[in-house]
């Protein structure tokens, strides 16, 4: 499924390639106001806050003004927190400007963020993890998409910015595939992205519109169920990259992604049957249940075709010859799509990462491992459907 989406959006982008203009008004709208917000947990984050604050300010490029706001919450005093506030104010060339604000009670990214969205004024709004570092042309990227395509908000990519570990490079790896691979075809399939959390930009007036939740695993996807269910889209431009630290270890990865597919269930359940009930047309319904509802009918999928499968008819138990030719013909389909797949993200990895060929192997290395890849994933599902129920 993955591969025939891939070649429709193949020849999709060869033919807008011939007749896309930039639609008038577009190059003036570049230069509006934007708030940036980064949302920090003060005693976890102290060490790298202050960099990030710096490179947003000198680096990101922006042609109009902005205004960056820092907002923290913090369960004990620290001589950072006296660092940081006294930067409150401070300026910054081109007209940049920095706010620092104190969520005073807060426990949650999901409170930072609704206590600082009160105070945005601007029509634009990104946001950032405190370990962000985003490249600098992504958040003009995502402007320019934005306004080309009138939607609410533009969600960009992420990339391990610290690759000096196996780990770190098999995660960098995981997550260009998933960004330049999956996620535009699931963008195709469903009608809509969706919202991660960092490195997006957004219309402040539709995401002040909804609220975070702070009981939610995953905030981030449960916005996006709400806005999608209002009948909005939002847009996945994996060219605007951000590149974010690695976890600190296979236990903390572990726990993050367990934490995510907890939080994805959560969101599933909550929304299982509002969905019938929204405005959203027949076709952008079934989107929605592809994205939210059929994931354990795909990973199921996935793990029959990647594990299940080439056991059963491995010599040693079923060899393939002896299966009938119905079934050949699909075990060789399949494997051709899947190699068409894998050669696909091989020439993107190619083309976006010119100066880093040791990335070229790790995704070769990816999908050679994908069957390890897919039992892990089944397994953190399984785990998270029990923790939800």
């Amino acid at each position: 499924l993955i591969a025939l989406v891939h070649l429709w959006l193949t020849a999709k982008w060869l033919v807008r390639r011939r007749c896309s203009e930039v639609r008038p008004g577009i190059c003036a709208q570049m230069n509006e106001p934007v708030s940036v917000i980064v949302p920090c947990y003060l005693p976890n984050e102290e060490d790298t806050i202050f960099a990030t604050i710096e490179h947003l300010m000198t680096q990101l490029e922006h042609s109009g003004p902005l205004t960056l706001f820092v907002v923290y919450n913090t369960t004990k005093k620290l001589p950072s927190e006296m660092t940081l506030q006294a930067w409150d104010g401070k300026t910054y060339p081109s007209g940049r400007t920095l706010r620092v604000l104190e969520a005073i009670g807060s426990r949650s990214k999901a409170e930072n963020l609704n206590y600082v969205l009160r105070q945005v004024c601007d029509k634009f709004v990104a946001l950032y993890d405190a370990d962000h570092r985003p490249d600098a042309a992504s958040l003009q990227l995502m402007m320019r998409s934005l306004l080309e395509r009138r939607c609410p908000a533009v969600q960009g990519s992420t990339y391990i910015r610290n690759p000096n570990s196996l780990l770190a490079c098999l995660v960098d790896a995981e997550f260009f595939v998933t960004h330049f691979i999956y996620f535009p075809a699931m963008q195709q399939l469903s009608g809509t992205a969706y919202f991660g959390g960092s490195n997006a930009l957004w219309q402040t007036e539709v995401l002040r519109q909804y609220s975070f939740d702070p009981s939610m695993h995953t905030e981030d996807v449960d916005l996006s169920a709400r806005v999608i269910l209002d009948q909005h889209c939002i847009h996945f431009l994996p060219t605007a990259r951000s590149g974010e630290l690695a976890p600190a270890g296979a236990v903390a990865l572990g726990n993050q992604r367990l934490r995510w597919f907890v939080g994805w269930e959560q969101v599933t359940h909550k929304y299982y049957c509002r969905v019938w009930s929204s405005r959203l047309s027949v076709w952008r319904k079934l989107g929605f249940c592809y994205m939210f509802h059929l994931r354990w009918l795909l990973l199921l999928a996935a793990l029959m075709g990647a594990v299940i499968n080439p056991v059963i008819t491995s010599p040693f138990v079923y060899p393939l010859p002896t299966w009938s030719v119905a079934i050949q013909s699909c075990v060789y389909i399949a494997v051709t799509l899947y190699v068409f797949v894998a050669a696909l993200a091989i020439c993107k990895v190619i083309w976006h990462n010119r100066s880093r060929p040791s990335m070229w192997a790790w995704v070769a290395l990816f999908f050679t491992l994908g069957w390890i890849y897919v039992v892990l994933h089944f397994t953190l599902q399984t785990f998270a459907f029990m923790k939800v129920l």
